[in-house]
């Protein structure tokens, strides 16, 4: 009996804390960052069939074999020794290279999916060298929730989880490239500082002490000086009545949150500065939650 079709949500990220510890031998940077799940989701579809199909909305510039999606699923079929296929449709939403983590949601989606439509079972740790070798961010959404990333961002390690907390996403049209954004971080940071920074606000996770009030991004201090409409987003946060904002991964986004989903809302709504913008209202998700809303 074939199985029938898949549908799973591909959810995005925000770093609620992000240290840069310096470059590794490999070429790779050293990092060290908190990882949150949010509700903002791409969908896959994933439909029986006799070879591996790919098909994207809105998303016409990236070539199939390039997509995450794609080389997840060759690698997964690969692994397996898989001989049957599976069409799947990948609905964009979540903005592609806007430091939310789109592309590698895409692809821990479509190995999580392609193991239940295959009906397959990999041990997790198998499954885990498969999403890191696809990129560095992709394991953390294997898991979701709240999540320490370390080494490149592939070593997670699950941490107390925040309440849920509503917030705003603004993507503002322009592109930082995740190398450049690396060459432009001043040399000037410590690792040393760093880690001071990041356990301390794992040590406010634990006790539930106001974290938020702790967010940061190491690469801050430098992408919002080059793009003047990262910061310009930051701004539009704040004065719609953002708690706490911060850029995303190495941006180009930003996110701010609200006391409550009414203000969220409040703030996402009405006319933008730019034409480009693209503005998200959205919540955490637990561990709990992200897989109960995946196959939902």
């Amino acid at each position: 009996m074939k199985a029938s079709l898949i549908r799973i949500r591909s959810f995005a990220k925000v770093n609620l804390a992000l240290a840069v510890l310096g470059k590794r031998t490999d070429g790779y940077h050293e990092i060290c960052t908190i990882f949150q799940s949010i509700d903002l989701h791409d969908e896959l579809e994933i439909r029986p069939a006799a070879r591996l199909e790919l098909h994207c909305e809105y998303l016409p510039s990236v070539p199939v074999e390039e997509n995450t999606v794609w080389r997840a699923a060759t690698a997964l079929a690969r692994a397996a020794s898989m001989s049957a296929g599976a069409e799947i449709t990948l609905k964009k939403r979540i903005p592609p290279g806007a430091g939310l983590g789109g592309g590698s949601s895409n692809a821990a989606a479509a190995l999580l999916g392609l193991c239940k439509s295959w009906r397959l079972e990999v041990p997790d740790a198998a499954l885990g060298s498969l999403a890191a070798a696809i990129g560095s961010d992709v394991p953390f959404f294997l898991q979701g929730g709240t999540a320490l990333g370390i080494g490149r961002g592939e070593e997670i390690y699950p941490l107390p989880e925040i309440p849920t907390a509503h917030l705003v996403v603004v993507y503002p049209g322009v592109h930082v490239s995740t190398a450049a954004a690396y060459r432009s971080l001043s040399p000037m940071l410590t690792s040393q500082q760093a880690i001071h920074k990041i356990q301390s606000f794992c040590g406010r996770l634990k006790d539930g002490t106001g974290c938020l009030a702790e967010i940061f991004n190491d690469f801050e201090t430098s992408i919002l000086p080059a793009y003047p409409a990262v910061r310009e987003a930051k701004d539009f946060l704040k004065e719609r009545g953002a708690t706490a904002t911060l850029l995303s991964g190495s941006g180009s986004s930003v996110f701010g949150f609200f006391p409550d989903e009414e203000s969220a809302l409040a703030a996402s709504r009405g006319d933008l500065p730019r034409g480009s913008w693209r503005v998200f209202p959205a919540k955490t998700l637990s561990r709990a939650g992200y897989f109960q809303s995946m196959f939902g």
